[in-house]
This record gives C-alpha cells, sequence and structure tokens, in this order.
C-alpha cells in the first residue's frame, strides 16, 4: 500500500527551503551568501546532532562515515557555493529555472547506473513541472540581464543542479544501510566545514555580530528549520521514494518564495504565476501517481 508519508514530507521539505530563498534575498545585504551556507549547515548540523546519539546505528562503518562526509561536502558545501556564485551572474528567475532541471539530471544519471527505470509517467511530470515553473516565472525571464555574463550564471547553476542530482542518487544506498538520524549531521557538519574557510575569509564573525536581535533570530530559524529540519526531511524521504522523485520537488522552492515575496515584501503576482502553479502541481501530483502504481 502507498504512503502518502514521503509526499507530505517533501511538501514541507522544499515549502520550507522556500522560505530560507526569501530570507536569502534579505540576508544579503548583512551577510555573503556563503555565510548565509556556513551558519544554514552548522546550526542545523549542531540542531540533529543529538539525533546522532541518541539512535547511535551499529552498521555506521568508517567506510559509511567517510562516504556520508563526502556527499555531505558536495551538497552541502560544494552546492551553496555554487548556488551562490551562480547568481553573482544570472537572475534569480533563471538560476531557479536552471535548478529545476536536477529530477532530468537525477533520472539521467540514475538510468545510466541502472539505479533507476524511466518511465513514461516521470517523463511527462518533469516535463509539466518545468514547463509550469517556466510560465510561473516568465515575467521574470526575461528582464534585461548583462548578457556577457548571463551564461555563465547559468552554466555554474547547472553543475549545482548535477551536484544535487549526484547526491540524491548516492545517498540513497548509504542511507539505506544507516538511517537519516545518522547520516544527515555527518553530511551537514563536513559540509559547513568546507565552507568555513569562505565564511571566516568574509568576515563571518563580525558581520553576525553587527546583526540585531531580530535578525539573529532568522539566522536560527534558517540554521534549524530551513537547515536541520528540511534536511532531516530530504534524507529521510530518499530511503522511501526514487531519487528523481524525491527531486522533482526543487520546483517548490522558487514557487513559495514568490508566493513569500507577494505576502511580505509586496512583490507583485500576475496570471501567468497562478497558471504556472497549477501547471507545477499537476506534473507533481502525476509523479504522486506513477509513484503510487510502481510501488
Amino acid at each position: 500500500m502507498y504512503s502518502w508519508s514521503p509526499t507530505l514530507a517533501l511538501l514541507v521539505c522544499h515549502s520550507i527551503t522556500g522560505t530560507a530563498s526569501v530570507l536569502m534575498r534579505y540576508f544579503v545585504n548583512y551577510l555573503d551568501p556563503v555565510e548565509i551556507a556556513f551558519l544554514r549547515y552548522l546550526l542545523g548540523g549542531l540542531f540533529i546532532l543529538p539525533l546522532f546519539f541518541i539512535y547511535r546505528n551499529p552498521n555506521l562503518t568508517r567506510s559509511l562515515f567517510f562516504k556520508s562526509m563526502a556527499l555531505g561536502i558536495l551538497f552541502f558545501g560544494l552546492f551553496p557555493y555554487l548556488f551562490a556564485q551562480a547568481f553573482v551572474y544570472t537572475s534569480a528567475a533563471r538560476g531557479a529555472l536552471v535548478l529545476a532541471t536536477m529530477p532530468i539530471w537525477t533520472m539521467l544519471i540514475a538510468k545510466a547506473i541502472g539505479h533507476e527505470k524511466v518511465n513514461v509517467f516521470s517523463l511527462v511530470a518533469i516535463f509539466l513541472t518545468l514547463v509550469g515553473l517556466f510560465i510561473s516565472l516568465s515575467d521574470k525571464l526575461f528582464m534585461p540581464v548583462d548578457a556577457a555574463v548571463t551564461y555563465k550564471g547559468e552554466l555554474i547553476m547547472l553543475l549545482a543542479a548535477i551536484c544535487g542530482a549526484v547526491y540524491a542518487i548516492f545517498a540513497r544506498p548509504v542511507l539505506k544501510q544507516i538511517p537519516a538520524t545518522t547520516m544527515t549531521p555527518i553530511a551537514m557538519l563536513a559540509g559547513c566545514t568546507v565552507l568555513f574557510p569562505f565564511a571566516v575569509a568574509g568576515g563571518v564573525d563580525e558581520h553576525v555580530l553587527s546583526l540585531s536581535n531580530m535578525q539573529l533570530g532568522l539566522v536560527i530559524y534558517v540554521g534549524i528549520v530551513t537547515g536541520g529540519i528540511a534536511f532531516f526531511l530530504f534524507s529521510w524521504v530518499l530511503t522511501r521514494t526514487t531519487a528523481t522523485f524525491n527531486t522533482m520537488f526543487v520546483t517548490l522552492n522558487p514557487i513559495v518564495a514568490i508566493f513569500l515575496g507577494y505576502l511580505f515584501l509586496g512583490e507583485v503576482i500576475h496570471l501567468n504565476f497562478i497558471i504556472g502553479v497549477l501547471i507545477v502541481f499537476s506534473g507533481l501530483g502525476l509523479a504522486v501517481y506513477s509513484q503510487r502504481k510502481h510501488s
């Protein structure tokens, strides 16, 4: 029987990470993007670290420990660095659309190494979510961007999407041997360790001390909720669904960010956004149907 728990967990996970996108836009005036990523995964990793000790797993071998670290460096170190650098050269809308190609790379890589079978429902679902996101962002996609650097930003974001795809594929077999309570803290803290020198070089200590109490509270929210809780859910779902199904929900991030921008930042929502969102959810609905059909 199909369980709705993974789908609900993904909806919560990517809705939460969508709020991080809005807060990123707020904090870039006070912190460097790499500093935000470092604080996010440091606080998130420390928050869920007690789970590692509470649910000590005897299956954690040295090999699995180093695999978890390597995957963490990829997803919580290299991925956020590329993500931050991409937006230096391209717009938020274009970057979000390129990042949303992650399920395509996930499916292709997983198929190439024999981890997943490609089915028509998944292909159509990915197509619908990408078309829906394109329509949602269409009023922002064609805003002028420096033509000399726009493709550089999109290429960097493409590398970030591939990093996310590789993590989702190769974290899954690790998570079948050790639970998310064991792997996620290791991976997250390994990733933020890689970001540490960049954050220090940028003056993260001085920048944090200059924040107000309200801003510090938002940093804690970004770390604990959008870092620790969200990515624990992401890892937990990987043990219960395919990597492609998991990454397909990435399209929710920019949608949630735009909606919250409308609520709190006074940004305007046009008809194209509503139409696009409906198409995205039809694609995600088809993905859920496919998951139920093949479970």
